[in-house]
């Protein structure tokens, strides 16, 4: 589930960004002209996955079949938005070509 929802954002701002017509710069591959396509399949897809990941296998539900997988997985979001904002802003630094390429455009 945490696979799932760490792709979701990526791929969306992706198609955010090609759909808004702002250049890409691309790695080793490409998607081609059904890029755009595959990438909203894609988001569809997870999130179906992500939405019904979490349901229990089983009715009715008890603690030992309950499915753990939401819960956790919230739990260690919250714990990482906490790390952030305790010590994380400090540690973190974004790389200056990316600031670079941003400045461009936003100039160009």
């Amino acid at each position: 589930m945490g696979l799932s929802v760490s792709c979701v954002l990526p791929i969306t701002f992706l198609v955010l960004r090609k759909v808004r017509g702002r250049k890409i710069p691309y790695g080793p591959y490409r998607l081609g002209r059904f890029g755009v396509a595959i990438n909203l399949f894609a988001l569809a897809y997870l999130v179906f996955v992500i939405l019904w990941m979490p349901f229990p296998q089983i009715l009715p539900v008890t603690g030992s079949n309950m499915n753990y997988a939401g819960p956790l997985l919230g739990a260690v979001i919250l714990g990482a938005l906490i790390d952030f904002m305790i010590g994380g802003r400090k540690r973190f630094h974004v790389t200056n070509n990316f600031l670079e390429e941003d400045e461009v455009e936003r100039r160009g």
